[in-house]
């Protein structure tokens, strides 16, 4: 006969048992709170990656700061993850771990976007994290790495001498060995997999053995996944484990993903580990999708095939995300749509201009280029009368100094403030400025990003046209 005591035993175990499959199902709570100094109304955002190896985007909470500047965010994580918080356009880099709290206190004149997205620097931000110090740990881990590569870079690509490298890796053990995460643990041990490949410590075959067969795939760990990617393109590709042709006939003609995995697989030593050879397999394959010699049917078809028929979840999960990112602004895919003013407060959509091409311009005041553009782009809708239909986007400050500026050149078509729309530009990828985007009459996508109006834009424009008349405006 069974106890109360030992029932009450049994019945508060398996309570627990039951909160912690909860939490490992659904994730636990994390809270990221901070000010941005003097910028009330501005968007603040907390983006992750759906898997770290097609780094498709996601955003998992977002809010607006109050008059003061303050923010709050709360949102579920499963695992711990590399994520960005955004403010505005602007990113920085975190580590997050289920169950805890950040407070980041940002840099206001790191906020404003200076010229192009390529010349500015991250989001700079003061972070104190209560996170059992993975956060501190990872900081120091990398500057402690960084510096070692920087400041030996010479030695460790071109020496002989090894035993420089091995105390350092010694020390870091040493240093963060007691700590208890095993995110940080493969962070640091796939940091020196690749300090190890790069000096040539060991060779492929080693580290294929030591750090990819037989051990977990690790889909969200960065320093994993960005040595995953750079090796394998080194093997496969740079290497020619098989040649360009055999891989080129195995996506336009094959029999599916099994004759990619067989080129794969003349490396005899894949052949215990069929989850490492499919992920490879799908990696390979959506990185020729822009490829000209590459049909992106096939590519799109033997992805679907992994999405499908994968007995590996993560593999399908990276594949179904490759199919989304990959197909973003593609040509007939339905283009972002937006509802903007004008500088009368007059909203305008992209549907209002259904029946007509629409040469949608993003423009910054302060971009000398951008306003010596807009007689171009007037020249060439005039050379398509009834067909084409300029629109111009504006971002940043003094839009009526570019309104102004067209008014004294009589360009006569929508001049549009972006905003607290800033997410359009996101929406469109516009990372320099100023950007364009051919849309269909039936609101898809027909080029993005389309050449600068000096550069033939006329004429893809004049080929778009007689394609879409044609009945071929799709992919």
């Amino acid at each position: 006969m069974v106890s109360k005591k030992c029932f009450l035993a049994r019945f508060v175990l398996a309570a627990m048992l039951l909160v912690l499959i909860a939490n490992m199902a659904f994730g636990q709570n994390v809270k990221v709170n901070g000010v941005v100094p003097d910028k009330p109304d501005e968007l603040v955002r907390i983006i992750t990656y759906d898997d770290q190896f097609s780094r498709w985007e996601k955003t998992v909470a977002s809010t607006r700061t109050d008059e003061k500047g303050f923010f709050n965010l709360g949102f579920d994580i499963r695992e711990t993850t590399f994520a960005y918080i955004a403010v505005g356009l602007k990113r920085g880099e975190l580590y997050l771990s289920p169950g805890s709290n950040y407070y980041c206190n940002v840099l206001a004149d790191t906020i404003s976007q200076r010229g192009s997205i390529f010349d500015e620097l991250p989001l700079q931000f003061h972070n104190t994290a209560k996170d059992d110090g993975l956060s501190n740990a990872i900081g120091s881990f990398n500057v402690q790495y960084n510096t070692f590569i920087y400041e030996n870079a010479n030695k460790i690509y071109r020496g002989r001498d090894r035993d420089f490298i091995k105390e350092f890796i010694h020390k870091i053990q040493e240093q963060f060995g007691s700590l208890d995460n095993e995110y940080l643990k493969n962070y640091i041990r796939y940091s020196f997999a690749s300090l190890e490949w790069t000096s040539k410590m060991k060779d492929n075959d080693s580290i294929v053995s030591e750090y990819f067969i037989g051990n977990p795939i690790l889909y969200n760990n960065i320093q994993y996944t960005e040595f995953f990617t750079d090796f394998f393109k080194i093997c496969f590709i740079v290497d020619k484990a098989f040649s360009y042709h055999e891989l080129i006939e195995a996506i336009n003609l094959g029999n599916g993903m099994k004759d990619i995995k067989a080129l794969i697989l003349k490396s005899t030593s894949f052949n215990r580990d069929l989850q490492l050879v499919e992920l490879i397999a799908t990696m390979i394959i959506a990185k020729k999708y822009f490829n000209p010699d590459v049909k992106r049917n096939r590519v799109l078809y033997l992805l679907k095939e992994v999405e499908a028929v994968s007995k590996y979840p993560g593999n399908k999960k990276v594949a179904g995300n490759f199919i989304d990112k990959l197909q973003l602004l593609e040509s007939g895919t339905p283009a972002p749509t937006f509802r903007l003013a004008d500088v009368g407060n007059t909203r305008h959509s992209l549907s209002d201009y259904n029946g007509k091409f629409v040469l949608l311009s993003f423009i910054k005041p302060d971009c000398k280029i951008c306003l010596e553009h807009l007689g171009l782009i007037d020249e060439l809708a005039k050379q398509f009368p009834g067909k084409v239909q300029n629109i111009t986007v504006v971002y940043g400050e003094n839009f009526r100094d570019v309104v102004q500026y067209a008014y004294n050149r009589e360009l006569e078509w929508p001049f549009l403030k972006l905003e607290n729309d800033i997410l359009l530009l996101e929406a469109y990828n516009i990372r320099v400025y100023p950007s364009y985007v051919i849309i269909n009459p039936d609101g898809t996508i027909a080029m993005a990003t389309a050449p600068m109006p000096d550069e033939n834009l006329d004429l893809f424009l004049n080929r778009q046209i007689k394609r879409f008349e044609a009945g071929e405006s799709g992919k």
